[in-house]
């Protein structure tokens, strides 16, 4: 049995063509490492914007009211509709701005609508139910939020169809 001959052809297309299918598998390996560590990191963040919103208190408050309408609810019903400053109506403001930046970050396709639907459709869908509330962010710059809550709308709309 004779021994490949060095200067065969194949074997010059064999050492020509070895690189660029080391190179092919290398990047994608690097592809699929990215992908893996930029789903890890995506995760965490979604996890740290969970977090700041159920597990902080700084959003309880409000939460609590517009989940369960205790008689504090049309205290800041009226707060709001009179544009009187206090902390309740306050409060309701940094609600509203913390769903500004889940907007803003959604607008910017750093959230996609599935994933801001998966944390926060029930809290979205509960403020489009108070017109006070959806009237102030009409007038008050909520801009990204007003889209936000469109788009949600639309989005059960579909699903449930």
């Amino acid at each position: 049995m004779a021994l490949a001959n060095p200067a065969s052809p194949i074997f010059d297309s064999i050492i020509r063509v070895a690189p660029q299918l080391v190179a092919v598998v290398a990047a994608l390996l690097a592809l699929a490492t990215y992908r893996k560590n930029a789903k890890t990191k995506r995760a965490e963040w979604l996890s740290a914007l969970h977090g700041k919103f159920f597990e902080s208190t700084s959003y309880k408050r409000v939460r609590s009211i517009l989940d369960y309408e205790p008689p504090e609810l049309a205290t800041l019903r009226e707060s709001v509709t009179n544009g009187d400053y206090n902390e309740l109506a306050e409060q309701l403001v940094d609600y509203l701005n913390f769903f500004e930046f889940i907007a803003s970050l959604w607008k910017l396709g750093q959230l996609d609508i599935e994933e801001v639907a998966m944390l926060f459709e029930y809290y979205l869908n509960n403020l489009a139910t108070h017109k006070f509330i959806t009237d102030f962010i009409a007038t008050y710059g909520f801009d990204n939020l007003k889209q936000l809550l469109a788009s949600i709308e639309s989005r059960r709309k579909v699903v449930q169809s």
